[in-house]
């Protein structure tokens, strides 16, 4: 991504952090006003966490550069009275402020933590897949347990009992395999068994453990950020609560599911970590009073208002979306902020040549600043310099190196707005520097047709002086001829122009 890539990932951090607050407390919000039911949670959980994951490379779409070319500009340009007394202060503000030192500093430091922590969190989930996997070859097969829930376990999964977990829990992907502790097979009922298998065939009808895998690499990328971290818990434990949905649902009532739980908890307590790769029946102290809550309400056929919930969820995705492509700043293409840059340093220029500062057009000249760069409406800072008739800035700049013809669609080019504005002396020091006297820039006429225009009389003299075609003229746009002798206004200039050869004609 060229050599901008650090800023380009530093910008997504930053858009991720604000992003994913934003997506959790309006989550919060739409399930405090309209409670979704068990089955639907999960799923609205999981799309607030990818597109919390997401929302922050909208930095990487197309994007046009002049709104942060504007921003850029309009920040620098308060600077600009300060640095009419100060000769250019403005032009180094921008460089001398610390905290953008201090930042550029730290930006190596916080991308090699980002990436050292993204390695450790994905090597973490290397060690919970190598580990789940030992697991699943080390377990026993249980016909038992199989026979339990014959007709309700998926043709592609299997049940094995391990004496290596104290929960039970779901461990791979094409092929799930349902671990249950011996511990559990030894203490728990037939009917306990069976409604902890039942939580477990839900985490494989439903493809948990494919969507935990996605979103424990989203959490290794953005392990840093808190609220990714509160978005995750919440989507665990919804989760959770929709597999105890499932399986109270088969058991008949949510009262007994909920004591089969507490029994199998009370061993899954004593596990300090889940696995990184498992699906289980308890992945934690502090949602299981929420889960057995839960249970409950069901048997107090307390309906969750699933429909209202849907569409305020809806809306609620639809606003975030729309709020974060309208706050996030777009990269672009990976020329487009420093295009911005270049166009605010013109802008510089050509205003500081226009004003006739000189000790600012020569600290931006060392900053290589493009002498030639031209400003839509305002021209080169050459054209800015000839239209004020600026001689001592003019000098300055064609000592520089400026391009003494350098045109600029809509503002001519020096010579022609020099004698359109009647600076007869600027045109005669434009001459002397070779500026091209018939010049034709696309949407103007020659210089002398300007001149003539205008009634000066000195600045055509010297254009002719210097070889001007005095019947060279242009075709209008809407096809009206023009040339110096009829578009000369003044009795004197029409004169001049007839006694060097001047004659009406119509092209």
């Amino acid at each position: 991504m060229s050599d901008r890539w650090p800023d380009v990932v530093v910008a997504i951090g930053a858009q991720h952090l604000w992003q994913s607050a934003v997506l959790l407390l309006l989550a919060l919000l739409v399930f405090r006003l309209r409670r979704p039911s068990a089955r639907a949670r999960p799923w609205m959980w999981l799309c607030v966490f990818l597109l919390a994951a997401v929302s922050p490379l909208a930095v990487l779409l197309p994007g046009d550069a002049s709104t942060a070319g504007a921003m850029t500009s309009a920040s620098l340009a308060t600077t600009a009275p300060t640095a009419h007394a100060t000769t250019g202060a403005s032009v180094v503000a921008r460089e001398a402020l610390p905290t953008r030192a201090m930042l550029a500093a730290l930006q190596p430091v916080a991308l090699l933590a980002w990436a050292l922590g993204t390695l450790w969190g994905i090597g973490r989930l290397c060690t919970g897949w190598y580990r789940a996997r030992r697991l699943r070859d080390t377990a026993r097969s249980s016909p038992y347990l199989e026979r339990l829930v014959r007709s309700e376990l998926p043709a592609n999964a299997m049940v094995r009992v391990s004496a290596g977990i104290r929960s039970p829990m779901v461990v791979g992907l094409a092929h799930p395999c349902i671990l249950v502790p011996r511990a559990l097979v030894a203490e728990l009922s037939e009917a306990a068994l069976r409604d902890v298998l039942r939580h477990e065939i839900a985490h494989v009808l439903r493809g948990d453990m494919g969507w935990s895998l996605v979103q424990h690499l989203l959490a290794a990328v953005y392990w840093w950020n808190p609220f990714l971290r509160l978005i995750g818990s919440r989507l665990d434990l919804a989760r959770e609560m929709a597999c105890d949905a499932f399986a109270a649902t088969r058991a008949g009532e949510g009262r007994h599911y909920a004591n089969s739980l507490l029994r199998s908890a009370e061993q899954a307590l004593l596990l300090p970590d889940p696995l990184v790769l498992a699906s289980g029946i308890f992945a934690g102290r502090a949602g299981l009073r929420q889960r057995i809550e839960g249970l409950l309400e069901m048997d107090r056929h307390v309906s969750p208002r699933g429909k209202p919930a849907l569409l305020l969820f809806g809306l609620m995705l639809a606003s975030s979306v729309t709020l974060t492509l309208a706050a996030t700043p777009r990269m672009g293409t990976p020329n487009d902020a420093e295009d911005s840059l270049r166009m605010a340093d013109a802008r510089l220029l050509v205003e500081a040549a226009g004003e006739g500062r000189i000790d600012e057009v020569q600290a931006l000249l060392r900053r290589s600043v493009d002498i030639d760069a031209v400003v839509p409406g305002d021209g080169t800072a050459l054209i800015a310099a000839a239209k004020a008739g600026d001689l001592p800035m003019i000098t300055l700049l064609l000592r520089k190196g400026a391009d003494v013809d350098r045109p600029a669609r809509g503002d001519g080019n020096p010579l022609i707005v020099a004698a359109m504005a009647g600076h007869h002396e600027a045109v005669a020091l434009l001459l002397s520097f070779g500026a091209s006297v018939d010049a034709i820039v696309p949407g103007d006429e020659t210089a002398l047709i300007n001149a003539a225009r205008g009634g000066h009389l000195q600045s055509v003299k010297s254009l002719v002086a210097y070889g001007a075609d005095v019947n060279l003229g242009v075709r209008a746009e809407f096809g009206q001829w023009r040339s110096p002798l009829n578009q000369a206004r003044g009795r004197k200039v029409r004169d001049y122009l007839i006694a060097h050869g001047a004659v009406l004609g119509n092209g």
